[in-house]
């Protein structure tokens, strides 16, 4: 009978992936997100992990984000030696596989590493052909949680008026409503805004679009770019916006 890959029981919050991650480690993980409902907090251990294939790779990265989203305070422990084979493996592009790519690129939100998750989001955008993933990392899970510390694209997403909304077509390096940040941004310390309703911006206006964004950065305000549509945020990674400036709009 073959044996079944090993994971410590979970006990006291506390659950550590050994072996090599596949397939076969789904009763594990839906016992990670079953703990998860269950305890305030979790500490998940992935420094016994020897490596990982596609299919396991993809059970976890969806586990992580299922718990991201949900802005679970899961403790990620040693993750270090997992992510850099996920790093060599992603090298070979779309032929290794969507569930390293979507493994690693999960191991960066967790780690809070937006400048590796912006190249590597770009990367994924291009081999895979789809929409480069939003920078949407989870709460700091070593820091007490705070209702009042609420992100700040949440608070921007529900009032309007805090918003510079767009629509339409934005075409040029002088379009009217890009030009309306330099005002809308004095005064302000978070910049949020709202591109729901924009149906398309062409190249020239999305790198004066940039150039703008960088001015407003410049003057250490940080800027939120709120509800964009795939084909649109697509474009503006593409002249260098990077993806943590992207922002779901909260329904």
């Amino acid at each position: 009978m073959r044996s079944r890959p090993d994971a410590r029981h979970i006990t006291g919050g506390y659950v550590g992936f050994t072996g090599k991650l596949s397939a076969s480690h789904a009763p594990q993980i839906a016992n990670l997100l079953a703990a998860a409902h269950k305890q305030p907090q979790v500490r998940l251990d992935l420094g016994s992990l020897t490596g990982a294939d596609d299919a396991g790779a993809k059970l976890l990265a969806d586990a992580l984000a299922q718990l991201r989203k949900r802005r679970y305070p899961l403790l990620l422990q040693h993750p270090e030696k997992i992510r850099r084979a996920l790093d060599q493996l992603v090298t070979k592009g779309k032929a290794a596989g969507e569930g390293y790519w979507t493994l690693l690129l999960e191991l960066m939100q967790w780690q809070h590493d937006y400048k590796a998750f912006d190249d590597r989001a770009l990367e994924f955008a291009i081999a895979f052909e789809v929409s480069p993933p939003s920078w949407e990392p989870p709460p700091d899970a070593e820091l007490p949680s705070e209702p009042a510390s609420e992100p700040v694209a949440a608070d921007a997403s529900s009032d309007d008026s805090e918003m510079l909304v767009w629509s339409g077509t934005l075409i040029g390096s002088s379009d009217s409503q890009v030009a309306k940040l330099a005002l809308f941004r004095e005064g302000r310390h978070t910049v949020s805004i709202d591109m729901t309703a924009v149906d398309r911006i062409d190249f020239v206006c999305a790198g004066a679009l940039l150039n703008s964004l960088s001015r407003t950065e410049g003057q250490h305000k940080t800027v939120q770019i709120i509800g964009a549509s795939p084909i649109v945020r697509a474009l503006m990674m593409l002249i260098g916006i990077t993806p943590r400036h992207f922002i779901k709009k909260q329904q």
